[in-house]
């Protein structure tokens, strides 16, 4: 784990929908830069659905076996969010768009030249609802636009 992220649940006054919405995203990506799963599991339905990089995962369980697990665990990485817009639709249901770029590094590789990264750009397509009073994340779907480095990092997870 790297550092010590913010718990789910913040201090201070609630989070407007559209505040907490946004805060499931960041979450979701956090728990894999800390490696941190009960902050992946409090930002994501148990039904998710998921189409990350080509990789298709029905369910949370599916997506940290598939995904969290490989990712977390066997790379540095850092996810930066940006242009987030987030459409409350319904009182339960929302949609957010926002574009990722995240680099990937073999673990402890990160200061040394040569090919240890793979960073790459993508837009996100997403769906969350209320669930006993909290936002998830229920589909999750990207579309990779750009790649730069060696994508043979991916490999190692």
């Amino acid at each position: 784990m790297h550092g010590t992220p913010l718990p789910a649940k913040l201090a201070g006054p609630p989070l407007n929908d559209r505040d907490a919405i946004a805060d499931v995203c960041y979450r979701a990506f956090a728990s894999i830069d800390h490696a941190d799963k009960e902050l992946l599991l409090s930002s994501v339905a148990p039904d998710i659905y998921t189409d990350i990089a080509g990789k298709v995962c029905n369910g949370a369980d599916e997506l940290v076996t598939k995904v969290w697990n490989n990712v977390s665990i066997h790379l540095d990485t850092i996810h930066y969010l940006t242009n987030m817009r987030v459409s409350v639709d319904t009182p339960t249901t929302a949609r957010v768009t926002f574009t990722a770029m995240a680099v990937h590094c073999k673990i402890g590789k990160g200061y040394e030249p040569g090919p240890n990264k793979f960073t790459t750009g993508a837009i996100y397509n997403c769906d969350a609802v209320k669930l006993d009073d909290d936002w998830r994340m229920n589909k999750m779907q990207s579309s990779h636009v750009w790649g730069d480095g060696d994508p043979a990092v991916m490999a190692a997870s």
